[in-house]
């Protein structure tokens, strides 16, 4: 295999590891909404969740065309889950500071 070839591979498996971890997340916000009891802050997280599930979806997308050697750039991909992460982890420190503790 090429050069190229090897670099896609690796590429193709650390968009499928992001998609894999943003799934995880989903469902620790999920996770969060329900135990919370359904109060205001679980529309955060389930705002959270479903960003996430799009972010997964967007990674297995791209994940895919590697796999099918369309290897385009990728910038507008890489600047879609950056937002995204960004926006969550401001979700996620605004839920921590106005969600009471149990």
């Amino acid at each position: 295999m090429s050069p190229k070839g090897l670099a896609a591979e690796r590429t193709a498996l650390a968009w499928r590891r992001t998609a894999i971890a943003a799934m995880v997340v989903a469902a620790l916000f999920l996770n969060h909404a329900v135990s919370s009891g359904w109060r205001a802050t679980a529309i955060a997280s389930i705002g959270a969740a479903i960003t996430m599930a799009a972010v997964a979806a967007l990674c297995i997308s791209r994940n895919r065309a590697l796999h099918q050697g369309r290897f385009g750039h990728g910038g507008s991909v890489i600047a879609s889950t950056v937002l995204a992460v960004v926006a969550v982890a401001c979700i996620a420190a605004t839920v921590d500071f106005t969600d009471p503790r149990p």
